[in-house]
């Protein structure tokens, strides 16, 4: 019998997960059910539910209940923000577009069902022509006011590909040859379409709270850019979260430059957290952001997109002469997926493709190990994790022709040099055990393959010295600082590591003391100093 009546929830907790009962991304109980199933209070259950919720094991998603989560041993996979704007290599850019394309189903909805229209012989398959249905329209205004952006129906044109309008902004607002800044990790088909229709491709990497906004000003200034595109909050792969502050200081670039921006965003309907994220378009006063947003799936005539053109309306005349127009069932269909209350909902949908994701996390996690990281994810379809090596071109060849629908190449979404170390996995992919046991061979072939550099004996009492001549950063626990030595020129023992100071005494035992003592929080392999992330970075 537990110590105090709420324990007595997490012992069941425990036991259920211990026997397979609850797995990441199941629904728990209700509270009344469990509470006459334990024969408990229901206040006691409730505390009992809080204390599971304050470990991380299970989560509360609104109007939804509580749901368990995946909780990760291993390492989290930090974005550093780049410091300085690199571009895609020459013989990467030429098959950008065709892999992009080929890659699309790992980038959006895989569901067969997800916006599937219901055909009615007595409406008329043929498209609507112009900016859609008042309706439709005034169901997508309601649902952009949920991302903070207050638009009237009038200014939403929709289309049936969001690619083909983000197509449309770019020949209507730049020129070929014209500088284009894209935020990156993001879609791949921003670049690759940039790179095919001839304009000049510069990108800035942003950490998970966004970019450096020095280097940011001096590459709009020097390179003379005329466009910008941001992937949104909860974009491909896993989303940031940006500052209100950090949001408007790009304003009021764009504002002082007077260039266009278009900001990507396709999965605004999927955040992981049920505060609501400003976007660009919500602050936007001077209309200089064009906003493309929509849902995709893999199956045919099932996506739907509308655009925001701003003050360009210039960009009007090319939607319309486009013909992006959605019929009269595509546009019932986005309608009803717009409802709550209907089965297909994107309410609804969100709802389970983050109980997807923390299945497949926990997938991939029990396959992998601490061969791999994954970064914070904001929202949207896909996982952003590192592998602790890049596969080599033969064996991301092989992972590539059996589960292309499935993950996609990190040098594609990025072009900095780590980037090949990364991987973006679709969730809603079928065949996610498979494609995480064939990471796991090739990942374990790598590790027995690679050769660990040892560092030399003057070499580690040199860096013992330097930690020992600055009782500062012992303190801090920064003993090592890039300037001090190369980091990848030594190996620093695990035993050598400095120790996490010891957390206060709680009322009651870790639920993840309880579960196993094997499951103890490991010293990183690796160190990750957040100063870093602050040195010549705008978090706002």
């Amino acid at each position: 019998m537990a110590d105090f009546l709420y324990k007595g929830v997490v012992d069941w907790f425990l036991e259920q997960m211990s026997q397979g009962a609850l797995t990441p991304g199941d629904k728990m109980p209700s509270l009344r059910k469990l509470a006459k199933q334990l024969e408990l209070s229901l206040n006691t259950v409730i505390h009992g539910y809080e204390i599971l919720a304050e470990e991380g094991w299970i989560e509360s998603r609104p109007k939804s209940g509580y749901f368990v989560c995946h909780k990760p041993t291993v390492k989290h996979a930090h974005l550093l923000a780049g410091d300085r704007v690199t571009q895609f290599s020459e013989s990467l850019s030429k098959k950008m577009a065709w892999s992009a394309l080929s890659h699309r189903a790992a980038m959006v909805d895989q569901s067969d069902e997800f916006l599937n229209p219901v055909q009615n012989l007595s409406e008329s398959d043929l498209p609507v022509l112009g900016k859609g249905h008042l309706a439709v329209r005034e169901a997508v205004s309601e649902h952009l006011r949920k991302v903070a952006i207050n638009v009237h129906p009038s200014h939403i044109w929709l289309g049936r590909s969001p690619l083909a309008m983000y197509t449309q902004a770019i020949q209507t607002l730049t020129q070929v040859s014209d500088a284009v800044l894209v935020i990156t990790p993001c879609d791949p088909r921003l670049t690759s379409t940039l790179i095919s229709l001839g304009r000049n491709v510069y990108t800035l990497a942003a950490g998970e709270r966004g970019v450096d906004l020095d280097e940011a000003v001096r590459c709009l200034r020097d390179d003379s850019i005329k466009m910008v595109v941001f992937p949104s909050q909860f974009a491909f792969p896993s989303g940031s979260e940006i500052s209100n502050l950090s949001l408007r200081r790009w304003l009021a670039i764009l504002q002082q430059l007077e260039i266009p921006a278009i900001e990507w965003d396709m999965t605004s309907h999927l955040g992981y957290k049920s505060s609501t994220l400003m976007t660009y378009k919500s602050l936007d006063e001077k209309n200089q952001v064009v906003y493309i947003g929509g849902v995709e799936s893999k199956g045919v005539d099932r996506n739907a997109a509308w655009c925001l053109p701003g003050q360009y309306q210039a960009l009007e005349g090319a939607l319309l002469s486009a013909d992006l127009a959605l019929s009269d069932p595509q546009q019932q269909a986005l309608m009803d997926a717009l409802q709550s209350s209907q089965r297909n909902s994107l309410m609804r949908r969100a709802r389970q493709i983050w109980s997807v994701a923390e299945k497949s996390k926990s997938i991939l996690e029990n396959a992998l190990g601490e061969t791999v990281r994954f970064a914070s994810a904001k929202g949207g379809l896909t996982l952003w994790l590192q592998l602790n090596q890049a596969l080599s071109e033969a064996q991301l060849t092989q992972l590539l022709a059996k589960h292309r629908h499935g993950v996609v190449p990190g040098y594609f979404l990025s072009a900095q040099p780590e980037a090949e170390q990364w991987l973006a996995v679709n969730v809603s992919y079928e065949g996610i055990e498979s494609l995480a046991q064939q990471l796991a061979r090739f990942v374990l072939t790598v590790a027995e393959t690679a050769e660990p550099i040892v560092a030399s004996e003057p070499e580690l009492e040199d860096i013992e010295q330097t930690a020992t001549d600055n009782p500062a950063k012992e303190e801090a626990g920064l003993l090592l600082e890039p300037s001090d030595f190369e980091l990848e020129d030594v190996m620093i023992k695990e035993e050598d590591l400095p120790l996490p100071k010891d957390e206060q005494d709680n009322s009651f035992t870790s639920v993840t003391e309880k579960a196993s003592e094997s499951e103890a929080e490991k010293p990183p392999k690796t160190l990750y100093n957040p100063m870093l992330d602050l040195i010549n970075h705008d978090f706002g």
